[in-house]
């Protein structure tokens, strides 16, 4: 497989970039409502020890994907068998994602627009981009990245004079249950699915700093979804938080100062495209590895296109719905348990017992 190279600072940005991606389009924590914040917290803390596993795993293979890792630990049959499960992950992630984008376009932009249009304009921008290749989709990235922090800086200042600090208020009013169960949401949802980027960690040039590049991705991403949580709880407040599924849309719709700066969501929608069509080519990049791994393939760019259009046909049948969507989650946080925890902690305990014995 060609050998493709990006930096520490181009990995750390993908990863924060995929975790604003779609957490930021249409919302599954509405149990925790104005604690949505706790949540965030929490999800942190468990998230901490789950990627500096993923960062530890990198560490010792700074040569080898987690596809190549797997048959290296387990053996060639067992590797493959468990690599044919991550693929199948990482496409499924992939198609979540393309069709969490298509709702929230579809909902917040373009109700009259099939979203046929939407799931063929996504899927199309992000096999062209993996056809240029990892090292250009790091590029374009990090050029976008400084336009989507700004965005959202913008939004958050520009919200304040409809902020209220009472919607705060009351804290824990129906106890932890629900803000332990959003926190173990977030944590696979989006810091656990950062798993994908095992798959290409092996083109990073600093390869012994994985654990450092992934707690520094997650902590200024969480940094970036605390700013976005607590502007949309200032704004909404807990009843509309509870009852709508576009939060961030509907907080930034709300802009308007002098009835001079209005019409400001279209700014929230462009950053949560750009944000959600990366995390998509990263879902798909990491499903191509798999394959061109399992088939023995030079290079992964030759089935990135069917993987594609595999991943959009998915990305149909998934849900019928948006609410049917939300429903999903109560499945999916159960669901990546072995991909995100259970599989990796193996991988990092065998994998440590392995290289004892060569030795």
């Amino acid at each position: 497989m060609r050998k493709e190279q990006i930096s520490e600072s181009q990995v750390y940005i993908l990863i924060i970039t995929f975790m604003i991606g779609t957490t930021t389009a249409i919302s599954p924590f509405i149990e925790s409502r104005q604690n949505t914040w706790i949540s965030l917290l929490l999800a942190l803390v468990f998230a901490t020890p789950i990627v500096i596993i993923y960062g530890s795993i990198a560490n010792r293979h700074p040569n080898k994907d987690i596809f190549q890792i797997f048959e290296y630990v387990f053996g060639k049959i067992i590797g493959k068998i468990i690599g044919v499960f991550y693929t199948f992950y990482f496409l499924h992630l992939g198609a979540i994602c393309i069709r969490n984008m298509s709702e929230f376009i579809h909902i917040a932009s373009f109700p009259e627009t099939p979203q046929y249009f939407t799931v063929l304009f996504i899927g199309i921008l992000a096999i062209y981009i993996l056809k240029a290749g990892l090292e250009v989709m790091a590029r374009v990235n990090k050029f976008m990245f400084p336009f989507l922090i700004f965005v959202i800086g913008l939004t958050i200042v520009f919200v304040f004079p409809r902020a209220h600090i009472t919607h705060f208020l009351p804290i824990l009013e129906d106890g932890w249950e629900p803000v332990l169960k959003t926190g173990h949401l977030m944590s696979t949802f989006p810091f656990g699915e950062t798993v994908a980027f095992l798959a290409f960690f092996n083109a990073v040039n600093e390869k012994k700093k994985a654990s450092k590049i992934y707690l520094k991705g997650i902590y200024l991403g969480a940094l970036i979804l605390f700013g976005v949580i607590v502007r949309n709880i200032l704004v909404l407040g807990p009843a509309n938080l509870a009852s709508n599924i576009l939060p961030s849309f509907e907080a930034v719709s709300l802009i308007n100062i002098g009835n001079f700066i209005r019409g400001t969501e279209i700014t929230i929608a462009i950053v949560i495209t750009i944000a959600g069509f990366i995390k998509v080519s990263v879902c798909l990049l990491a499903s191509s590895i798999g394959i061109s791994r399992l088939f023995g393939f030079d290079d992964y760019k030759w089935v990135c296109a069917p993987l594609g259009l595999l991943m959009m046909s998915l990305s149909f049948i998934l849900y019928n719905n948006a609410m049917r969507m939300l429903e999903w989650v109560n499945i999916y946080k159960f669901y990546v348990i072995p991909f995100q925890l259970i599989i990796p902690i193996f991988v990092l305990i065998f994998g440590g017992l392995r290289r004892r014995t060569a030795n």
